[in-house]
């Protein structure tokens, strides 16, 4: 069983070679010498492949580049990036190029798949063991409502939709029937919920988590993208 780690990227060259240096470090120190680790570009004019390329080596597995897509679609570059993992790759994963999420997340929720205690993880900065540093006001306000209209959904819970770490046992991801339309920012989080509905078990972990978006996300489409996957999945 390998982990596939995959990193959507749209003009990230600012902070990608510093947070794959994060995860790298974050990688070796908790052992896990089997992960693969995929950078899915969706669309990037900016030198974001330039500095993946020269990342290879970061990795004991080397680090692989996909040109996912040319237009921003950060749920489209994940799912191209999961379509795209080694045979090997037993567990998809993705996090964000910032490394927002302290990667050891990654550690913990790979050893419960592995372990067999569940077939799905999500990081929650909602979890009461999460510790959440410098999280800007919109942020806090689009996480707050998601996270409430989230929990009403039937069939499962996720109380932290917009949490940039996830994880999914590949079989059980595989055998879903997931809509052409389940890409966006919603991506991860509609997953999940699938899942749990098809019967897998999902367990959320502590994260800690620092905010470092620079003003880069767009909440208008982010908020857009959730209530169009929450309509999705509200209609079954």
């Amino acid at each position: 069983m390998a982990l596939l780690i995959v990193i959507p990227a749209r003009n990230e060259a600012g902070r990608l070679g510093v947070g794959l240096a994060v995860l790298a470090n974050s990688l070796r120190a908790q052992g896990l010498t089997d992960a693969q680790v995929l950078v899915s570009d969706n669309g990037s004019t900016d030198q974001t492949r330039a500095i993946a390329e020269a990342s290879v080596g970061l990795f004991p597995r080397p680090l692989l580049y996909l040109r996912a897509a040319e237009v921003g679609d950060k749920g489209l570059a994940i799912r191209r990036g999961w379509a795209a993992a080694p045979a090997d790759c037993d567990v998809l994963a993705y996090c964000d190029a910032d490394m927002a999420t302290d990667p050891r997340a990654l550690g913990a929720g790979y050893a419960l798949i592995r372990a067999g205690a569940c077939d799905a993880v999500a990081g929650s900065r909602w979890h009461d063991d999460s510790e959440v540093r410098g999280r800007a006001l919109g942020r806090t306000f689009l996480s707050s409502l998601l996270s409430f209209f989230w929990r009403w959904l039937p069939g499962a819970v996720v109380t932290d939709p917009g949490c940039g770490l996830k994880l999914v046992r590949r079989s059980s991801y595989e055998a879903l029937a997931l809509p052409a339309a389940a890409t966006g920012f919603s991506f991860g989080a509609e997953v999940l919920v699938r899942l749990a509905r098809a019967g897998q078990r999902l367990r959320e972990i502590p994260v800690v988590w620092t905010d470092d978006d620079a003003g880069r996300i767009r909440l208008g489409r982010a908020g857009s993208d959730y209530a169009s996957a929450w309509r999705r999945l509200w209609r079954g």
